[in-house]
């Protein structure tokens, strides 16, 4: 089936691909044919149309007109020009898949050095409402190396195009929208309306990019060509795009190793290749990977006793290099006890966002694993000084913002591990009347909980918090007919958020600016993973199905293939730095503190299913944000921003609080207050809550800790996979005379995950053997127990 045909528009295309193109280059309609059909690709309209000639330079920004200069079948071509800047744009067919080829000739007797130059997509990235979200294209992953570029964009049901040029491009941004305004100043929203690929950027640019694309000299010509390359599935995107890129792409199954842990590396390439290492300790060596067949290779990747990132440039026979960085960590409790002492330096605040007193979460988990009566007592000072500032001691009711519910279920949830901390009943019954209190003013009879009409089941998940309090008051309720009426009560307002949640199918809301938003989409699949666990097996189906298309859906938002230790599994979120660091305009921060809530759901989700494929999402995406402790000064950071420059300016002067007996309120917009300018790229964010009183959100961070805690400490996992090959996290694991014999490496592991079918093991723990005849997925416990599940009501 043909585009359908329109007045004055010129229709191309190729075996693979069909365009209606405007005269001005511009793309009105486009279809690219995968191998499982047609797959229809959305471009925006007006100022973020494409594909379109745009830069920077001289301190304006500049949109290079182009016309239609000739057109065969299936290619035309367009051309045009800025002052001494002679452009052409061309699409066309390179075996039979669509090419878009960029070229610009600098006329004139000086060199042009921009800001940036290059070429605006227009692909539609704006995720706006339900449905019509499921059908755009998000820009998942764009990478620079310092020979070529390669990333790709995803849709939230699956269908992906992958992105290659196999000359060296400067750089890339996306279009970020603007929210809303505050009378002239902007603050960023939550959606991307296109991107742009930057063949010509000024620098500093990120180590990896190519650090001579800042200019074109008088009388030069260079020229770029990108393929759109139609796929279903993320598997095949690595061996896609090496031929394209005539570059080696690196596949690694595993970001993060602990001491004297392996990875293997593979290499997909059409050349031989040769990998030069770097270790965290500064020695280098330089080896060749072995041949896989296929056009493969394989490196083993072994990490040593130094902590810190292991860089590994790969170079084909053609001088074409890419990069890989593979993290050695200490262990998981060293990044808790980091974690601890930085939530004192930059201490919880009573503020109007739960964000600024996460830092409770990770004081009071923490002392489950490194008992301290001082620390505790600090802790514990800190809460009761600022609990009344932010809830009536008596009623329990929020004493501000009342519409922020999620202010109300953190604090059930921080209760909750104070409860388990300190053992006081009181505690819990604070915890129960809270959540009282927000079932009876934010669920709505349909069952969903609400911020007036605002759909806020899904806002830093309420539902996950009760059902935390839930497991707390089990114990209680088995003896106390009062606990059992709470537990009751609580147990069955989660059953109707989770109906209704599960019914909803993805029509929902969340806070702030409508879109595909990561958190909505994660902490929904977090949600219902959890309660289906809380089921028996026979009436989990339902509940199941629906986290597992979400968190499905959402791997359009994740780095789930960049070999990066660092931003692996991260999210790609994009608008609280300036909430939670007072930093503007718009970037990526990713890892923020809410990609936690994936790695919730993708846990979640192996527990349900058995499926690998979940369990190392889940480990690579735990080791990128740990490492918000810098693993060489132990020092906190707040968030890693991948975009590779960002000018952006930040409060400068120090905020301080004037009345502490007042819970702090509201946002600080960065231009209204003394800032400074810098450049951002690739790098990691600071805290500042050490120096700034006010209400700044940079202690939201502590969700990784919360969440390492639940899925890490305390805990390993050995399966095989669907190869037979044994995969194992925080411990080790070997066969001997037909028995499988589990070592933990982590300290203090008191339960092992074994998902290894019928099998004869031994687990040896700190504190002695367990044995046992397996039949199926089993936490096997330190005391002897078996549990086919953690959370079952």
């Amino acid at each position: 089936m043909s585009l359908p045909a329109q007045d004055a528009l010129i229709r191309i295309g190729g075996p693979r691909w069909e365009a209606a193109l405007h005269r001005n280059g511009q793309v009105d309609r486009m279809r690219l044919l995968s191998d499982e059909g047609w797959i229809d690709v959305d471009f925006r309209k007006g100022p973020f149309a494409g594909f379109t000639w745009v830069g920077e330079w001289n301190g304006e920004k500049h949109v290079i007109g182009v016309t239609l200069d000739a057109q065969k079948t299936d290619e035309a071509v367009f051309a045009g020009g800025s002052g001494a800047l002679e452009c052409s744009l061309r699409y066309h067919s390179i075996g039979g898949q669509l090419a878009v080829s960029a070229a610009v000739t600098n006329t004139g007797r000086l060199p042009l050095q921009p800001q940036s130059l290059g070429l605006m997509t227009g692909i539609d990235s704006y995720m706006e409402k339900f449905p019509d979200w499921n059908d755009k294209f998000f820009p998942t992953l764009l990478r620079c190396e310092r020979t070529h570029f390669w990333g790709y964009c995803m849709r939230p049901e699956g269908a992906l195009i992958a992105l290659a040029c196999p000359q060296p491009v400067a750089s890339w941004s996306l279009q970020y929208n603007v929210g809303y305004m505050e009378g002239e100043l902007e603050w960023g929203g939550h959606r991307v309306e296109t991107f742009t690929i930057d063949f010509l950027h000024a620098g500093p640019l990120p180590e990896r990019h190519p650090q001579t694309q800042f200019q074109l000299l008088p009388g030069k010509t260079k020229e770029w060509t990108l393929r759109l390359i139609p796929l279903q599935r993320l598997d095949g995107l690595l061996p896609a795009l090496a031929p394209v890129c005539a570059a080696p792409m690196l596949e690694i199954a595993r970001t993060t190793l602990a001491k004297g842990e392996s990875t293997r590396m593979i290499i997909h390439s059409d050349e031989s290749v040769t990998a030069r290492i770097q270790m965290p300790d500064g020695q280098r060596m330089t080896v060749r990977p072995e041949a896989a067949g296929g056009n493969k290779y394989e490196l083993l990747i072994q990490a040593g006793e130094a902590r810190g990132h292991i860089r590994i440039d790969v170079e084909n026979s053609s001088g074409k290099q890419s990069e890989a960085i593979v993290s050695v960590r200490p262990d998981w409790l060293w990044f808790m006890d980091k974690a601890r002492a930085a939530a004192l330096v930059y201490p919880p605040r009573a503020t109007s966002h739960c964000e600024s007193w996460y830092g409770l979460y990770t004081l009071y988990l923490s002392q489950q694993y490194f008992p301290d009566r001082e620390l505790l007592e600090r802790t514990e000072q800190i809460m009761e000084s600022i609990y009344p500032l932010m809830f009536d001691m008596e009623s329990h009711e929020p004493l501000l913002v009342k519409h922020r519910i999620q202010n109300v279920s953190s604090m059930v949830g921080i209760l909750v591990d104070r409860y388990e901390a300190t053992g006081d009943e009181a505690v819990l019954q604070r915890a129960s009347d809270l959540a009282d209190w927000l079932i009876r003013h934010a669920q709505h009879p349909d069952g969903s909980y609400r911020a007036g009409k605002t759909h806020y089941t899904s806002v830093i998940y309420p539902a996950k918090s009760l059902m935390e309090l839930i497991l707390a008051e089990q114990a209680l309720a088995a003896d106390d007919p009062l606990w059992r009426e709470r537990l009751v009560r609580h147990t069955a307002s989660v059953r109707r958020a989770m109906d209704e949640l599960a019914a909803a199918d993805g029509d929902i809301d969340t806070e702030g600016e409508l879109t595909y938003e990561d958190g909505m989409i994660s902490c929904s699949a977090l949600q219902l993973g959890l309660f289906a666990l809380m089921q028996p097996e026979n009436e989990r189906a339902v509940y199941r199905e629906a986290a597992l298309k979400l968190v499905d859906g959402h791997e359009c938002l994740a780095n789930l293939l960049i070999p990066d230790g660092r931003q692996r599994g991260a999210t790609r979120r994009f608008w609280e730095s300036q909430y939670d660091v007072a930093i503007q305009p718009n970037m990526l921060n990713s890892p923020h503190a809410w990609t936690s809530w994936r790695t919730y759901s993708t846990w979640y989700a192996y527990l349900l299913t058995g499926k690998l494929y979940y369990l190392e999402q889940t480990m690579n995406a735990l080791g990128s944000c740990v490492q918000m402790v810098d693993m060489n000064l132990g020092a906190l950071r707040w968030a890693f921003v991948p975009d590779p420059y960002v000018r952006a300016r930040q409060i400068s002067k120090q905020m301080m609080v004037s009345d502490r007996r007042r819970a702090q309120e509201g946002h600080h917009h960065t231009l209204k207050y003394p800032s400074q300018e810098f450049v951002i790229g690739e790098q990691y964010i600071g805290m500042i809550s050490d120096w700034h009183e006010t209400n700044l959100q940079d202690n939201d961070v502590h969700e990784h800790f919360k969440c390492l805690a639940e899925v890490a400490l305390g805990k390993a996992y050995a399966a095989y996979d669907e190869h037979g090959s044994l995969r194992t996290w925080n411990c080790r694991a070997e066969e001997k005379d037909g028995v499988l014999h589990v070592y933990p490496t982590e300290p203090k592991v008191e339960r092992v995950h074994l998902n290894v079918g019928e099998k004869q093991v031994a687990v040896h723990f700190e504190t002695g053997d367990v044995a046992a005849n397996l039949q199926e997925m089993v936490w096997v416990h330190a005391d002897g127990r078996m549990m086919r599940d953690l959370y079952m009501i």
